[in-house]
């Protein structure tokens, strides 16, 4: 199916070209907006109360993650810039997360931001033999954060890291708006380095890439921590990352880490391949992705894919590093997404494409929660009776063991965990699955 084929309104919109010029806006305009206003108005009414009274889309979920998660949804469909979202979610996150490091006692994790001076030499490779253009010459120098322990800062140790790719729609965030996240990883055992890399739409694709690697090289080559000890970890646009990084240090021959965990990742922004993004709307607040107005997939391609045209969008959105759902990473992959969600075509597809007899995938997919639970689920309660979110950071760190032990098995493991304790296995190609039932 092409583009041409969708309706008006359907999401293969989101994909042209617009002008940048700016006109002068007509009486019919105006009139146009304040019924669309209007109607965004009674949209979000409707979504509000139906999430306050009404039977919860999502069975187990709780009322408080209902209410967020209509919210969420009715500002992403409606607002023309990132910046309306910045202002409701970055900056009170940004404190939340300045609270955090000012008040370590509270649970004794410390936050300590660094900047990382990128040496072409040594960060830099050359990544055009891969497809990947390099849009800045100048030298740069990407901020991060060591986020761990007392105890482990005290003792200097560096195992068990994760570098630490944060989501936001390729736009948004920070690894201070993250910190609520980083903190229960610290708390797991883990040190984190959490890198803040260039965004969109100053800094299209591949910048955010380029970043990632030299934050991991930089790891390896000046911090001296051994790749067999380093986890790659992203979610939502950061899994996208993640995952792009393993693909191009694979293809350059560079040491290898030990595994990458993906939580929600978005494995294709081509949203006319999904057609989850359209059926899981109503149980999901990523309505930012299909909003015609923002044009996330515009902001990561950049004006000059923009300007160019359709064949130059349809290329951007094939390429290998854009569009993942192909790739085929050697190392033990954990992906924890949402079966709601609607990124679940393009994680399922991800899934699906994965050569049980060279990989060693595990999807557990976490029932009635929404897309990145991981992110949401650290400020409110996602689902009732058993928060799954906390089960899911459990078992990040148990994977993980399993990974350090070389006990992960080849092939492909698929479960479903839900809020009653029971954990179904879907599909199993090691033979080593057990289906669990808690009572």
């Amino acid at each position: 199916m092409t583009a041409t084929d969708y309706r008006p309104g359907d999401v293969a919109a989101i994909f042209g070209v617009r002008s940048s010029a700016p006109t002068n806006a007509s009486l019919p305009d105006l009139v146009s907006a304040l019924f669309a206003t209007l109607a965004w108005f009674q949209s979000f009414f409707v979504s509000l109360c139906a999430a306050l009274f009404e039977p919860l889309p999502l069975p187990t979920s709780t009322r408080r993650a209902a209410v967020t998660i209509a919210i969420a949804r009715s500002l992403g469909a409606v607002t023309p810039s990132h910046w309306p979202i910045r202002i409701v979610t970055e900056i009170p996150l940004a404190v939340m997360g300045s609270v955090l490091k000012r008040v370590p006692a509270l649970d004794g994790v410390v936050y300590r931001p660094i900047k990382i001076k990128v040496d072409r030499e040594r960060h830099e490779p050359d990544l055009s033999a891969l497809g990947i253009p390099d849009y800045n010459d100048k030298s740069r120098v990407v901020g991060a954060e060591w986020v761990a322990t007392r105890e482990w800062f005290a003792a200097g140790l560096r195992t068990d890291v994760v570098l630490f790719l944060h989501g936001g729609a390729f736009c948004l965030y920070s690894p201070r708006s993250y910190r609520p996240v980083t903190r229960q990883l610290a708390k797991l055992g883990f040190t984190v380095l959490a890198a803040n890399y260039r965004k969109s739409p100053k800094h299209p694709f591949p910048s955010g890439l380029h970043d990632a690697i030299a934050a991991y090289l930089w790891l390896v080559r000046d911090e001296g921590v051994d790749p067999a000890r380093i986890l790659l970890l992203g979610d939502s646009a950061g899994g996208a990352l993640a995952l792009g990084l393993f693909q191009a240090i694979s293809a350059l021959d560079l040491p290898r880490p030990a595994a990458v965990a993906l939580w929600s990742p978005c494995l294709n922004m081509d949203l006319r391949l999904s057609d989850t993004v359209i059926a899981n709307a109503d149980k999901d607040f990523l309505s930012i992705i299909t909003n015609e107005r923002l044009g996330i997939v515009r902001l990561y391609a950049g004006e000059h894919v923009v300007r160019a045209g359709k064949a130059a969008m349809d290329e951007f959105l094939a390429h290998p590093y854009v569009n993942q759902t192909t790739a085929q990473p050697t190392c033990p992959v954990l992906i924890q997404s949402s079966p709601a969600e609607q990124l679940a075509a393009c994680i399922s597809k991800f899934y699906e494409n994965q050569n049980p007899a060279t990989a060693r995938v595990q999807h557990d997919l976490l029932v009635d929660t929404p897309h990145d639970p991981f992110f949401l689920g650290v400020l409110i309660p996602l689902t009732a009776n058993r928060d799954l979110v906390q089960l899911g950071f459990q078992r990040l760190w148990t994977w993980w063991r399993d990974v350090q032990e070389g006990a992960v098995p080849f092939g492909k493991v698929q479960r479903t965990w839900h809020a009653d304790g029971r954990v179904e296995v879907v599909n199993d190609t090691t033979g080593n699955a057990v289906q669990v039932v808690e009572e």
